[in-house]
């Protein structure tokens, strides 16, 4: 019986992965999420009744160990897959590009810790507590969700200037994610950090002053990726990314591909 364990369930692509695993009766699926009710209550909705929920949060550590420890009551104290999803992008600083943060220094500093308490040493805390059930797992692979946007070739290519803050701690990340796998290659633990496209994870529509800027990035993708026709959703997302950690293998171990399994995150 496989088990995953996804941090940062809530919702958007870490429900749908709980969603998705959840439709192989194989699978033992695991989601961990700040305020579990909610999500409980959407997956009684869904009449989903093979998936369990825990209590943890990205930016408490202990509250990670305590749910590892949970977690391991219910696995046989091993874990084969961590999906760590869960991120940080704030709104008030995601359509600023560096030059405009002049006269916003304090917004700067208060977002860019934000991003990086959840994006990279959130991903670090979540690794850390898992790392013993994954040691006992049999397949034994850290998947980290990350972003096209922190490909430095695209970065180049694209004239988007904004979204700094996200994507470079996403970039951090991935880096995070090449430094784990020098250090567990050995173990044959494989990790791997993968964009999941560009998909809409939106629960309402956008402020009027993101748009002009929202357009501008799909201009932009749609100038160096042609078929480019709008973000995907979660439901085509995730059997894509999952397809791509299936076939990861420990000489790939530390690679940041897309959701198509290569370098084109579109």
């Amino acid at each position: 019986m496989p088990s995953y364990v996804v941090v940062g369930a809530s919702r958007g692509l870490g429900y749908e992965w709980l969603r998705f695993l959840s439709q192989d009766p194989s699978n033992a699926v695991i989601g961990l999420a700040r305020t579990p009710g909610p999500v409980e209550a959407q997956l009684a909705a869904d009449k989903i009744t093979n998936v369990r929920i825990f209590k943890a949060d990205m930016l408490d550590h202990r509250s990670l160990t305590i749910a590892a420890s949970e977690v391991s009551e219910v696995t046989n104290n091993s874990l084969d897959h961590l999906i760590v999803n869960g991120a940080y992008l704030g709104p008030d600083a995601s359509f600023i590009t560096p030059t405009e943060f002049v006269g916003q220094e304090d917004l700067l500093r208060r977002e860019f810790i934000k991003n990086l308490d959840v994006n990279v040493i959130g991903v670090i805390h979540s690794i850390n507590a898992f790392i013993p059930l994954i040691r006992k797992g049999t397949t034994k692979k850290i998947t980290v969700i990350s972003t096209g946007l922190a490909d430095l070739e695209l970065a180049q290519k694209a004239n988007i200037a904004f979204s700094v803050l996200y994507s470079s701690t996403k970039a951090a990340t991935n880096m995070v994610v090449a430094k784990y796998s020098a250090e567990l290659r050995g173990e044959g633990i494989i990790l791997l950090a993968l964009s999941p496209g560009v998909v809409d994870t939106a629960t309402g529509p956008p402020p009027p002053e993101h748009i002009p800027r929202m357009q501008e990035m799909g201009a932009e993708f749609a100038n160096i990726y042609p078929h480019f026709k709008g973000p995907i959703t979660p439901a085509q997302s995730v059997p894509l990314m999952k397809k791509v950690i299936d076939n990861m293998t420990i000489e790939d171990s530390g690679a940041f591909l897309s959701h198509l399994g290569s370098k084109e995150w579109l």
